[in-house]
């Protein structure tokens, strides 16, 4: 019997690190050949990474929040039989796949997930930060999903019948005895480390902020027309079983703007000292989720109907809130737009994707009197702010560019024109 380290492998895409997330088992656990171990954060998904050999956990390579690097040891097994060790590598194990693509465990049974202890509890991300949240120790829960997987239908219905209450009721009695022996102060802060995608936007924004040079250009819109042209096409996008909002509208306009200034849809290579200018149009949409900012892309933008930019801009934000974006789903963006929705401001100063040298910022729509030829009418309005890199764009083509996006939007039929 012999010691195995087991390193972490190349994650692909030409990633050369992960931070670790959270560890599925901890030093002295017992675990089999391909049982889940640890989840990692590369910068474009969360992925588990399973055992590759069956023996006991020595050593883990490091704490939760841990950046490490490919070929640095993950974990350290003990306990191996030296013929399964003899020869093996890294590269010998599996790549680690990315969280929705992962099939059920099937080597533990709903018995056993609930009765023994060392036995590792089945569930997926969300479900564990859901339980996390809520209190619930998810040993508790009785699961339904294949194999002994405690699904999120799992926990809501252990929470709504208000078992998660008598298990709350359980540990305050724990704590108090504990309480009896460690004196805590109610008005100590709590200290959260800045870990997993909340890290990537922390540092992702600083970067931006240390080597763009951003400005902020801010126009408003008359989309009366837009509004009711959305209205006369809600009843057909119904039958199609499309969520029709006035997202796929503008990103169409954005599509034919950057058509017209090519400028926009590029990105900066600062080692080369070059502007990079795609020919692919492919939007990224900056997509509010519970564990931060993610920015799925609509490839091709360009080449869809506004119905089309519909269906798959409703497919990818679901994938985002239910934690099922795939690597390929966050790349390749070469224009970023940031929707603050109908509560948000009526301006704001959004912060470039870099590389990329420009971001489009779309606000919230309100009634108001507005100026139409010599009379006051009620119409409907809306904010637009556009950051650009001031070090390769000047305000002159800003300028054009916001107001081709407004003429556009002002005149939506422009659009139906040209349906691709």
């Amino acid at each position: 019997m012999s010691i195995y380290e087991f390193k972490l492998p190349d994650i692909g895409e030409g990633l050369h690190e992960a931070e670790i997330v959270s560890w599925l088992v901890k030093e002295g656990d017992l675990v089999k050949e391909n049982d889940s171990i640890v989840e990692v954060q590369t910068d474009k998904a969360v992925v588990e990474i399973s055992a590759p050999v069956s023996g006991e956990i020595d050593k883990l390579g490091g704490e939760e929040g841990t950046v490490i690097k490919v070929g640095q040891v993950l974990v350290r097994f003990s306990g191996i039989s030296d013929e399964r060790t003899q020869g093996a590598t890294a590269q010998d194990t599996e790549l680690p796949t990315p969280l929705d693509e992962i099939p059920a465990p099937t080597t533990a049974t709903e018995e056993t997930a609930k009765k023994n202890p060392n036995d590792r509890i089945v569930a997926a991300p969300s479900v564990r930060k859901a339980a996390r949240d809520a209190g619930v120790n998810l040993r508790e829960v009785e699961p339904t999903g294949k194999s002994g997987k405690i699904l999120a239908k799992d926990l809501q219905r252990f929470i709504e019948n208000g078992q998660h209450i008598q298990q709350k009721q359980a540990q305050k009695l724990d704590s108090v005895a504990t309480t009896q022996t460690a004196v805590f102060s109610a008005s100590e802060d709590r200290v959260e480390k800045i870990t997993g995608t909340r890290k990537l936007i922390f540092e992702k924004m600083t970067k931006a902020q240390q080597h763009a040079v951003m400005c902020t250009g801010m126009d408003e819109i008359n989309v009366s027309s837009l509004v009711q042209m959305r209205k006369t096409l809600l009843l057909t996008a119904e039958q199609q079983k499309l969520k029709l909002t006035y997202l796929p509208f503008i990103i169409k306009a954005v599509t034919h703007a950057l058509k017209k200034y090519p400028i926009f849809n590029s990105s900066i290579d600062e080692e080369n000292m070059a502007i990079h200018y795609h020919q692919g149009i492919h939007i990224g949409i900056a997509t509010a989720t519970e564990n931060g900012l993610l920015v799925p892309v609509i490839k091709h933008a360009d080449k869809k109907s506004i119905l089309e930019i519909a269906k798959e801009l409703e497919e990818l934000t679901q994938k985002a809130r239910d934690k099922k974006l795939k690597s390929t789903d966050l790349t390749g963006s070469t224009f970023t737009i940031s929707n603050t929705g109908s509560q948000g401001g009526w301006y704001a100063t959004p912060i470039i994707n870099y590389p990329e040298v420009s971001i489009l910022g779309i606000h919230k729509i309100k009634k108001e009197a507005i100026v139409v030829g010599d009379d006051i009418q009620i119409g409907h309005m809306m904010g637009m702010s556009l950051t650009f890199d001031h070090r390769v764009i000047d305000g002159e083509p800003s300028g054009r560019f916001m107001h081709s996006i407004k003429e556009l939007l002002e005149k939506p039929e422009l659009l139906i024109l040209e349906a691709k």
